[in-house]
């Protein structure tokens, strides 16, 4: 809630009495009754930022955080240096899922107001939701050392370390945040995740914490984290349960935001999209090579994508150490270019015929993007990383025919079971990865569009197959920089000391930690019966790609 009476000036300094009404209200505490007079007041033609913040608050609490964002803005308008009316309009956006948005909010709060605990909080919790865990770290640590009772930013340094594989200094913070709070769920989570070495203990402190009250999204990751300690165990059926049981609980919360009525979801996207590859013309699709030229400044170009869990992170990991190479992790960069165009085939007919200058301001909007996502591609390699660009790879090809691909692979039972263990942030697209059959379903769809546009694109591609890259790294890493155009150098298999500082931004950050592994392969075989019902859509692939059916 903003300052009661903030500093205006001229007929707004005037204020009629309604408005004196609503001010007492807040100042003893009556906010029900503050809101109410202060729709009358709105009503009667009386504009100022308190009264549009507590219609805002009233909007919020009845879920209608678009009339919400309206009204807080317009009193941004009206008191532009008032940081509580921003701290709001970013958490309302961060209500929206528009976490980028909402990054530039608080931004705006913590340069008014620099030790403005709660405003470098909400700084943190947004970064994590974009996948920056080492600047979301940054915050919070800034967090408590303006506030160092801030029992949730101390929990939430807790989480992060935990997840980047630093167990005592997820127990060192976790400790921190429970001497405040000693129910704060997320602090007993991390610590159960820092003891997940001893998964014995682990299980414990999480039954424990499940049998007590947990808000949905808690008892979630409680859950979820259970399961990986029975794994751990070899306890299979009763790990996969619990998966189930953990992502049943996500489903439940976001199911009204990724399948409300008339919501496109990502099978639908997929539908058409494939449908319109069947029809699309090679020669009409080819982009103008000459004006994709160095647009960022850029030595090279390369996207980096797959299907989530099939090793981009860890070939990322890799390449991103070298000195000529620039990369960025799962960031929106063809935003603009996916609005105007992703909507639907009207979409993709409309960017089939669009004009070089059309074209080139969608360039100009990505390169942009990457800058403000704190990357300098001049003349360095720039890798943008991302998995979930597989559905956006109509726009690749026709903005930037120059660039270069790299299509992870790994096998499908891996990936499929892999999706459904791990805990990603909810979008539209790790939201089909909360049942296992919808999991498998969306890599079917994914990957029959791939190859229906593949023969029809003309850039060039690297396949890297995430088996042969941990059976012989030395030489699948080489020829993925020889690519790329990167000279291998032998410093480049330093792979874990990025993901424990926290510069690993995907959900395969604890697993990047432990530095190059080969565990990772073939783990389906332990969840084989429960992998059985959806064996019939994955064989296929499991051919195409060249692995044994058992």
């Amino acid at each position: 809630m903003p300052d009661p009476s903030p500093e205006l000036t001229g007929a707004e300094a005037r204020r009629p009495p309604i408005l004196e009404r609503v001010i007492a209200a807040v100042r003893s505490g009556d906010i029900e009754n503050a809101q109410r007079l202060s729709e009358q007041a709105l009503s009667s033609g009386v504009e100022h930022p308190l009264l549009l913040n507590l219609r805002a608050l009233d909007h919020e609490q009845a879920g209608r955080f678009e009339a919400a964002l309206t009204d807080l803005r317009r009193a941004h308008v009206l008191a532009p240096k008032d940081f509580a009316t921003l701290n709001a309009c970013g958490l309302c956006l961060g209500r929206l899922e528009r976490h980028e948005e909402a990054l530039q909010c608080f931004a705006q709060v913590v340069a008014i107001k620099s030790d403005f605990a709660p405003g470098w909080f909400n700084r943190g919790w947004t970064l994590e939701r974009l996948g920056e865990k080492a600047e979301a770290a940054r915050s919070y640590e800034t967090c408590v050392s303006f506030d160092p009772g801030h029992a949730s930013a101390w929990a939430n340094l807790a989480f992060l370390a935990a997840r980047r594989g630093d167990a005592q200094a997820a127990r060192d913070h976790a400790m921190r945040a429970l001497a405040l709070q000693p129910d704060n769920a997320t602090a007993k989570i991390a610590l159960a995740d820092a003891d997940m070495d001893r998964p014995e203990l682990a299980e414990q402190q999480l039954r424990d914490l499940a049998a007590g009250p947990l808000a949905p999204f808690e008892r979630g990751l409680c859950l979820g984290l259970l399961a990986d300690a029975l794994d751990a165990q070899g306890k299979i059926d009763e790990a996969f349960a619990t998966y189930a049981q953990s992502n049943a609980l996500f489903r439940a919360e976001a199911a009204p935001q990724y399948e409300g009525p008339g919501q496109a979801t990502v099978p639908s996207v997929l539908t058409w999209l494939t449908r319109w590859a069947r029809g699309l013309d090679r020669d009409r699709w080819t982009g103008d090579t000459s004006d994709d030229a160095g647009r960022g400044g850029e030595a090279g170009h390369v996207f980096l994508l797959g299907f989530p869990r099939s090793g981009t992170t860890l070939i990322e990991t890799v390449l991103a150490n070298h000195p000529n190479v620039v990369s960025l992790e799962e960031r929106n960069t063809l935003h603009a270019a996916v609005l105007d165009f992703l909507a639907d085939e009207a979409g993709l007919l409309r960017l089939e015929t669009a004009s070089k200058s059309q074209l080139r301001r969608y360039r100009e909007d990505y390169w942009a993007r990457v800058s403000q996502f704190g990357i300098e591609p001049t003349g360095k390699i720039f890798i943008d990383k991302n998995p979930f660009n597989a559905l956006k790879l109509p726009l690749i090809y026709k903005l930037f025919p120059r660039a270069k691909v790299i299509f992870a692979v790994r096998d499908p039972r891996d990936v499929v079971l892999s999706c459904f263990r791990r805990r990603f942030n909810l979008n539209a697209s790790t939201y089909e990865f909360l049942e296992m059959r919808r999991a498998a379903e969306n890599y079917d769809q994914t990957m029959r569009f791939v190859e229906v546009l593949r023969p029809k694109q003309k850039l060039a591609e690297h396949r890297l197959v995430y088996e042969d890259l941990v059976a012989d790294f030395p030489r699948i890493a080489k020829a993925t920089c020889e690519f790329i155009g990167a000279d291998w150098r032998d410093d480049l298999i330093d792979i874990a000391g990025r993901a424990r500082r926290g510069d690993v931004a995907s959900a395969s950050s604890a697993q990047i930690a432990r530095g190059l592994y080969s565990d990772g392969a073939g783990q389906w075989r332990r969840y084989a019966a429960h992998l059985a019902p959806i064996m019939p859509i994955l064989n296929p692939w499991i051919q195409h790609f060249g692995y044994a059916v058992d």
